[in-house]
């Protein structure tokens, strides 16, 4: 147990601290040689999802967590779920749409916690999301680090818009966007993931760097999910189902 350091963290922190062990690194082989690195996270029942652009095309070295998660109550902190090391791992698998930044693996060997995804699956005037409180979690290298340093960051979501290139609906996270953040969530009060990080939005000329983070949303993963049928029950129940439904109408 934890002594008092922090009785009062903030909504952010206590965020980080339930799912930063949901949180890991995707590392990677490439053709040459050249290794990178990337961010995935645990939806449910092993069921890991990340950006396409991760691991399609090369070797998957390690999938891995770093960091502890911490509870917290009027005594203090006490640990929860630890990092680890997956032993086995199963995929990737893809969404039907090749156009579509979006992968899932299953991932045996580690105890993450679960982070749900946000059960917004459409947005009809485009605005539901705006200004919306996130924190953003991924192994960006950073110069110097020995190890792959799980990295967070508070943002919002800015903007929302039909991308010209596929007709999916993506969000702009104010956060700067970094290569390694790719994969990686960006998650909101009380508890939720509202997506998968993909690909900086920029000039094809320009390091990652300079573009903007953008953000998919639940829909397309669960259609991802459906189809690789890798979908968590839960979310086959509480998500799925219903939207299905509601179609059929």
């Amino acid at each position: 147990m934890f002594g008092h350091f922090a009785t009062q963290p903030s909504v952010e922190r206590k965020l980080f601290d339930m799912f930063a062990p949901g949180v890991g690194y995707v590392s990677v082989e490439k053709s040459d040689g050249e290794q990178g690195i990337g961010s995935c996270f645990h939806i449910g029942e092993n069921v890991f999802v990340t950006a396409r652009h991760v691991v399609e095309g090369v070797k998957i070295r390690t999938i891995a967590t770093t960091d502890v998660g911490i509870k917290w109550s009027a005594q203090g902190a006490t640990v929860t779920h630890p990092g680890g090391e997956a032993s086995r791992i199963d995929g990737p698998y893809f969404h039907p749409d090749e156009r579509y930044d979006l992968a899932v693996l299953r991932v045996t060997g580690m105890h993450p916690p679960q982070i749900p995804l946000f059960p917004c699956l459409e947005d009809p005037f485009d605005n539901r999301l705006l200004m919306k409180a996130v924190i953003v979690m991924g192994f960006p290298p950073i110069p110097g680090s020995k190890k792959p340093t799980l990295v967070c960051a508070r943002g919002e979501i800015s903007a929302t818009f039909v991308n010209y290139f596929d007709n999916q609906q993506i969000y702009i996270v104010s956060t700067l966007a970094r290569g390694g953040f790719s994969g990686g969530p960006a998650i909101t009060e009380p508890n939720h993931s509202l997506g998968v990080i993909t690909r900086s939005f920029g000039n094809e000329s320009i390091p990652a760097e300079l573009g903007f983070m953008a953000l998919v949303g639940p829909l397309p993963i669960l259609e991802m999910l459906d189809a690789n049928k890798m979908m968590p029950g839960y979310l086959r129940n509480e998500l799925w189902n219903p939207y299905i439904k509601s179609k059929s109408h």
